[in-house]
């Protein structure tokens, strides 16, 4: 009987936990007003004009640096910096247009994101927002699908162990935001470990993960500047793990050169790759020795502040203790178990991505002046943490590792994690922090004219969050059996091309 339970969760698994992990972030598509990710103040505006001039929507203001766009996205943020106050002060029905000067006309950011998600804007400022959410949500999902399919069976762990084991609480709140961030993520994500797969297969299956590494570095660098720079980044992992065991290194190279071409032509685009290169902007004093010591020994804090330790939205929003301990649990679960017996390559690409983890927060904080705490936010280092989750988790047996118990304790400690994190995260919206009711719903002074109730919205996302991951622990990391993997895509997509050596 338990083989045969065994069996239908494996057979429901690949359509299963796609559509559970879609509604948990649709879940997080509501559970914030307009204008709560950060810095929403110019992305609103720069996506209802990511098209261009149109009536009604985005137009000529006479000052070449601002545009005229729908009052309601003036005053979204409104409540940003005041946690203890909701939502409530935020008027969606306000007319007209009203004369925006934080909006990406410079370019500071490059334009594909605003261009895809302008797609969805219109007049009804909440319904185009959350229209704008719900499909970042389907992007990531399905984006991770298809990577998670086009990967030899043996390389799919690391891509679910990187995405979800990092995931909590920032990466759901930003996936499912208005936030070009959500496309540096999902970047980050899946641009390595697809070089990495294009060394390790032929035919259709390494020309198909060769134009889901391009799409993917085409998403990220066309988000945000930084996103290009951690793709290549990733290219040059995926090189090392692989290269010396591809049947061909022509495909990987010229894939890798591809993801190089586009990351550098969209950092180049954009105004924004200025402030990776002399910083953030800062009217501070070079930083004090002691100053730059403390900075090199606190960036963890920046680590930490992605699984939960520092606030969501406009880092307003403070997440309970039980997060950040369950999900920095996890975080090292992942690590320890990846990196327990590493061959040399897979020693060497775990200890770049460490030190880019630790580098390039430390020398952008130098650069803007600025100590841990100010200025760089958790956000943009969760790609790099996202990449070395990932190039940790590569190792053949890495599956045997992550044995069913072990599963279902990670996927007990995140879901407990999305629980709390999302229950939260509405509360302060509804009523504020120091609301006490157990159902944010209660004495709501704000929520969405037509959705589920916050309790619901609570519990649906929860139990989706849940149910997806309690499959995957049941089923197991990888999907199908070898065997139906050999049957579906022929050949050795199962295996190295040449079995792993500790070399």
């Amino acid at each position: 009987m338990l083989r045969r339970s065994s069996s239908i969760v494996r057979t429901l698994a690949p359509w299963l936990v796609p559509l559970m992990l879609f509604i948990a972030l649709g879940a997080w598509s509501f559970a914030s007003p307009v204008g709560a990710s950060p810095d929403d103040d110019f992305h609103l505006p720069s996506i209802w004009c990511g098209l261009g001039d149109r009536p009604g929507l985005c137009e000529d203001s006479g000052d070449p640096e601002t545009r005229l766009v729908p009052t309601p996205l003036k005053d979204a943020s409104c409540y940003a910096f005041l946690p203890a106050d909701s939502a409530a002060c935020w008027d969606s029905e306000a007319s007209g247009l009203f004369e925006a000067a934080r909006v990406n006309t410079g370019p500071l950011y490059p334009p594909v994101f605003y261009a895809t998600m302008s797609v969805f804007a219109g007049p009804d400022v909440p319904t185009s927002v959350l229209l704008m959410r719900l499909a970042n949500s389907a992007i990531a999902v399905g984006l991770v699908a298809s990577v998670f399919w086009a990967l030899p069976r043996r390389l799919r762990p690391a891509l679910l162990i990187s995405t979800i084991g990092s995931a909590v609480p920032l990466g759901v709140f930003v996936y499912a935001s208005t936030n070009p961030s959500s496309w540096a993520l999902l970047s980050a994500a899946t641009v390595w470990i697809s070089v990495y797969a294009v060394t390790q297969t032929s035919g259709r299956r390494r020309w198909v993960l060769a134009g889901l590494a391009v799409v993917a570095t085409v998403l990220g660098a066309g988000a945000r500047a930084d996103a290009g720079a951690f793709a290549i980044f990733g290219a040059v992992l995926g090189l090392l793990l692989g290269l010396g065991r591809a049947r061909s290194a022509l495909v990987p190279i010229v894939t890798a050169a591809a993801v190089a071409v586009v990351g550098v032509a969209f950092y180049l685009s954009a105004g924004q790759s200025g402030s990776l290169v002399a910083g953030l902007p800062s009217d501070n004093p070079p930083l004090t020795r002691a100053q730059l010591i403390d900075n090199a020994l606190n960036v963890p804090t920046l680590w930490t502040g992605a699984l939960g330790g520092w606030g969501l939205g406009w880092l307003d929003t403070p997440m309970p203790s039980t997060v950040v301990v369950a999900t920095s649990l996890v975080v090292g679960g992942i690590l320890f178990l990846g990196i327990a017996r590493p061959t040399l390559r897979e020693g060497i690409a775990a200890a770049l991505a460490l030190a880019a983890l630790w580098a390039v927060p430390f020398i952008l904080l130098a650069q803007s002046r600025a100590v841990v705490g100010t200025q760089v936010q958790p956000r943009y280092i969760l790609p790099l943490l996202i990449i070395l989750l990932g190039v940790a988790s590569v190792a053949v047996d890495v599956e045997a590792r992550w044995t069913r118990a072990r599963r279902l304790i990670a996927a007990g400690a995140l879901s407990i994690a999305f629980a709390l994190a999302i229950y939260t995260n509405v509360r302060r919206y509804t009523t504020g922090t120091d609301g006490t009711a157990l159902d944010p719903g209660t004495g709501a002074e704000w929520w969405w004219p037509v959705a589920p109730s916050p309790l619901l919205t609570v519990v649906v996302g929860s139990l989706a969050f849940a149910t997806g991951l309690g499959v995957l622990a049941l089923s197991g990391l990888s999907g199908r059996s070898a065997r139906a993997e050999a049957v579906t895509s022929g050949t050795d997509a199962d295996a190295p091309t040449v079995p792993a050596t500790r070399t």
